[in-house]
């Protein structure tokens, strides 16, 4: 079982790729499982260290349970033990989220990746007791909490971290989309690792880089080479070859008009600026989440495009 010091290197976080025809509503089996496990043997090739199926890119909200499962179970056959596969089981209610990590279990996975429940503002009993229950219910399955802010309602404070530490002890990672302070650091200890990435890995880094393990990034999915040289050049001590590749992963242009605005059009964003990259094919966002408007598209295909011109030089050195 996965522990915080085993969470290491890079956590691709890809989109679900779509097939183009299966955009009807009565449509079943919609998930391009070739494209899917290609692009997931891809991605350990060029270094990541462990794969999280069904993110917010990955249309955790929009797939049909079993299409999620047909596409954990392909990549996980795919992936064959070489590195973690964390799937996402996040739901309306802790019963439904159980079955989920059993059935995920089952198949192999090596960790849940899971937002709180989408329906009240949890308070901190709720919340905490929510990750509690997970525990219990599913002693054997390591948790990583989708600690996402503007999604699930919610600052995940300290309180909540050392709540985590108290009575959740299968928490062993969270994906952090907010900016970190020593106090959040304090109260995971070494329970819990916790995983920044785009947008805030830099804070991090700069603020507590002794406890930089691990990123996340759902960019991977444009090509992880950046990602992996960063990482590799920070664990081995190599403090200015770490600051180049930071820097040029911050300096390629954002993909958002107006990050007031992000909630509203993340997954057609993501989607639309890997796409622009090149490395993999994601299809169609799922409905409803199908609207783009066209400045959201243009700096979208910018973003792809001065990713891959950028990922160009470390291509060979991965």
């Amino acid at each position: 079982m996965l522990s915080a010091a085993d969470v290491t290197g890079l956590l691709a976080l890809p989109p679900t790729p779509l097939v183009a025809a299966g955009e009807g509503l009565t449509d079943e089996n919609t998930v391009d499982l070739g494209e899917a496990t290609r692009l997931a043997d891809q991605m350990i090739v060029d270094g990541v260290s462990a794969i999280g199926l069904c993110g917010t890119t990955g249309e955790c909200a929009t797939l049909l349970w079993e299409e999620k499962l047909a596409l954990y179970e392909a990549v996980i056959d795919t992936v064959a033990g070489r590195v973690p596969v964390w799937c996402g089981t996040t739901a309306l209610g802790t019963r439904e989220v159980v079955r989920e990590m059993r059935a995920v279990q089952r198949l192999g996975a090596a960790a849940a990746f899971i937002g709180l429940p989408l329906w009240q503002t949890p308070t901190i009993d709720n919340a905490v007791g929510f990750f509690a229950d997970l525990a219990e219910a599913v002693p054997s399955l390591p948790v990583m909490v989708y600690a996402n802010r503007f999604f699930f309602k919610y600052d995940f404070p300290v309180e909540f971290w050392q709540g985590i530490v108290t009575k959740a002890p299968t928490v062993i990672a969270t994906k952090v989309g907010f900016p970190l302070t020593r106090e959040h650091l304090d109260a995971g200890g070494k329970q819990v690792n916790f995983m920044t990435g785009e947008g805030t890995i830099g804070l991090h880094y700069r603020l507590a880089p002794e406890t930089v393990t691990a990123a996340w990034a759902t960019s991977a999915a444009m090509g992880p080479e950046p990602w992996v040289a960063f990482l590799d050049a920070h664990r081995a001590g190599d403090a200015a070859t770490a600051e180049r590749a930071l820097a040029d992963i911050e300096g390629v242009p954002l993909p958002i008009p107006d990050f007031g605005d992000f909630d509203k059009y993340n997954i057609q964003l993501e989607k639309a600026r890997i796409n622009a990259a090149g490395y993999t094919r994601c299809g169609p966002p799922r409905a409803p989440y199908r609207d783009l408007p066209a400045a959201w598209a243009d700096v979208a295909l910018q973003n792809g495009r001065a990713w891959a011109e950028m990922r160009a030089k470390y291509v060979k050195t991965v």
